[in-house]
């Protein structure tokens, strides 16, 4: 027996001598290394503030010994995040309005619009994407197809460089827009004397500034 104990206690010193000393040594997580394969891990090795190595606890704990340890028992860990100019919030609000981006035709954004409404069912559409240099038929949209398939429901969907928005009768009715509205910086889109429905820069407040805002409530929903 005391042949037994004396091998094992000299092969543990083996295996001791032969693991690099670190800082620290972190156990047990789940961790998100961010690879090029999303890939998972459940330990890393960190010394003179570096990471140093990633792997399953046995991996770590055998290759390294350190005076602190931590069990992080299955915590997530990611990479540090570093928000060089991103709008979260806005992207969230984004969520909730019809994506338009890369659509090819007026057709497609009609398209859109009605598949969102018929998961939505919102009492108002709002839409932001479309650029109409990327259609066939290059001249600004008209809002007569969106009268006849949203009569009663206001839509405002914004070009996708934001200096003009389309908008259906019922939008232009929050605002009282008419052939007679005009602003500064902005125009109200006219053809045989009545409003197309697009409204570019300054124009588009005249309907937006009538737009109901959300509640804070409904804020914490869509972000």
């Amino acid at each position: 027996m005391k042949k037994i104990i004396f091998s094992l206690s000299i092969l543990l010193s083996l295996v001791s001598c032969k693991q690099q000393q670190v800082d620290l040594i972190i156990t047990n997580a789940t961790i998100y290394t961010v690879d090029n394969n999303f890939s998972k891990a459940e330990a890393f090795a960190i010394k003179d503030g570096t990471f140093i190595d990633i792997g399953s606890s046995l991996e770590i704990t055998t290759k390294y010994a350190s005076k602190k340890t931590i069990d992080a028992k299955g915590k997530t860990i990611v990479p540090g995040l570093i928000d060089a100019h991103c709008h979260f919030y806005g992207l969230g609000l984004q969520q909730q309005k019809v994506d338009l981006t890369g659509t090819t035709s007026y057709d497609e954004v009609l398209q859109r619009i009605v598949d969102f409404q018929k998961e939505k069912n919102a009492d108002y559409i709002m839409g932001r994407g479309w650029d109409q240099n990327d259609w066939e038929d290059k001249v600004f949209p008209k809002k007569a197809k969106l009268d006849e398939l949203f009569p009663d429901t206001p839509i405002a969907l914004t070009r996708v460089d934001g200096h003009a928005i389309l908008v259906n009768q019922a939008a232009l009715d929050l605002g009282k827009v008419t052939g007679e509205s005009k602003i500064d910086g902005g125009e109200v889109v006219i053809e045989n004397g009545h409003p197309t429905g697009v409204l570019i820069d300054n124009a588009e407040s005249l309907v937006m500034n009538y737009w109901p805002t959300s509640t804070k409530q409904e804020d914490q929903h869509e972000s």
